[in-house]
């Protein structure tokens, strides 16, 4: 059992997790972030069923601690957690990135600047759920390209 599976399994500790003070518990999301951003860069190889539970089990937590880990904990870098986990979210199905994206979205609406920004995880998202869809429909063999003049 590779560790990303353990903590994805570890249901009893997110579930304590809004009961523990932020001072303590921003560490137990510290943990989460690493491991995205771990597996966004490639620095570490996870099995694709292990990712969407990881990502189900812990974003939540790791969406509330955020603001707070960004202005309190010098040694997370903003951005490199923001990019990590953009990348992680992409990689299990359309639909679970579908699920996690819109849940982020109406959490990114009211939160701000206290949620990470993965707009670019949801733009790549919202390109290859729906304008994949309409390219893939027109088959481009019978594209013509028509030429014409205006009158002057």
């Amino acid at each position: 059992m590779t560790f990303v599976k353990l903590w994805a399994d570890q249901r009893e500790l997110v579930g304590l997790h809004s009961k523990i003070p932020i001072l303590y518990r921003h560490e137990i999301s510290r943990i989460t972030a690493q491991l995205c951003t771990a597996i966004g860069r490639g620095n570490i190889l996870v099995p694709k069923d292990s990712r969407f539970p990881l990502l189900s089990t812990w974003l939540e937590a790791l969406y509330e601690d955020f603001g707070w880990m960004r202005r309190a904990s010098r040694s997370v870098d903003k951005k490199l957690v923001e990019d990590g986990l953009s990348k992680t979210i992409l990689t299990p199905s359309l639909r679970q990135q579908q699920v996690i994206l819109l849940s982020w979205f109406d959490r990114f609406l009211s939160k701000g600047d206290d949620c990470p920004n993965i707009q670019t995880a949801f733009e790549v998202w919202w390109r290859r759920a729906f304008i994949g869809q309409y390219t893939d429909v027109q088959d481009s063999s019978q594209l013509q390209i028509t030429v014409g003049s205006y009158p002057t």
